[in-house]
């Protein structure tokens, strides 16, 4: 009874983080529901290997990136190519001030598509870095140098930054 409790608590202060990252990889509802499940399943059958060697968040982390990895594998291999026009669907729109809420969630839809256009490790990447998680933990989530991160941070954000401006959006 201890596992399930602490594995419910680690999953409810998780589940906004990965969530978002999930949105970062899949853009189908359905489907990002359905490896968010995947997920929540791989954390449960790995749950006993935890061995507190890092943060419970950077095992987490991890293996949600992996999971969304994997899925994209399978995706890929199943699909010869990725519908860059797929929509994604956040049900975060508030009642108050709908225009400016419509706005931002085509913003942010916008986004996640530029980010969708990226490489899966870049995904991985912009996806922790949207989290706030530092350099140190971004690198070992990720099994790449500190200094490595920071480049590569420096090129996506200015890749994404392009890629808005070009469909229209500020950032």
């Amino acid at each position: 009874m201890e596992k399930e409790t602490r594995y419910r608590e680690i999953i409810k202060s998780n589940s906004d983080r990965i969530f978002r990252i999930c949105c970062g990889y899949v853009h189908d509802k359905d489907e990002r529901n359905d490896v968010y499940q995947e997920i929540l399943i791989n954390i449960w059958k790995s749950f006993d290997t935890f061995r507190s060697q890092s943060a419970i968040s950077t095992w987490i982390y991890r293996i949600t990136v992996n999971t969304c990895l994997s899925h994209l594998r399978t995706e890929q291999r199943r699909k010869k190519h990725i519908d860059l026009e797929a929509s994604a669907t956040i049900d975060l729109i508030p009642e108050a001030n709908h225009e400016e809420a419509e706005e931002e969630m085509r913003s942010l839809d916008q986004l996640y598509r530029c980010i969708n256009i990226l490489s899966p490790v870049d995904r991985a990447l912009i996806s922790l870095y949207l989290e706030d998680v530092g350099s140190k933990q971004s690198a070992d989530i990720l099994g790449i140098s500190e200094v490595n991160i920071r480049v590569k941070l420096h090129r996506i954000r200015k890749a994404l930054k392009e890629m808005m401006e070009e469909n229209g959006n500020e950032t």
